[in-house]
């Protein structure tokens, strides 16, 4: 009786673990940010980095952050203007 109620256990647990991690959010994760990416191929577009990468992208590669929790935008084209300087996208998707 107890083992298969073990197992009854298991396979909800299961099953709630897979749906769970099987859809994407709208909102990215606490330590992710959605940045406009500046590359040649495919051009700029939106990428979602850990908050500890922030800094060397917007460094490195002229980056900016996209004030945005969208994650649909992901691989969207984007505009990386940020004319005042504030690491902030002037040109939102």
């Amino acid at each position: 009786m107890w083992r298969l109620l073990a197992v009854m256990v298991a396979a909800v647990g299961l099953a709630v673990l897979v749906t769970s991690h099987g859809t994407v959010s709208a909102q990215p994760a606490a330590d992710k940010q959605l940045i406009c990416h500046v590359s040649d191929d495919p051009g700029p577009h939106i990428i979602e980095v850990a908050v500890a990468a922030v800094p060397k992208h917007l460094e490195k590669h002229g980056d900016c952050i996209i004030n945005s929790t969208d994650r649909s935008l992901i691989d969207q084209p984007c505009d990386p203007t940020d004319a005042n300087d504030n690491d902030i996208c002037d040109v939102q998707p």
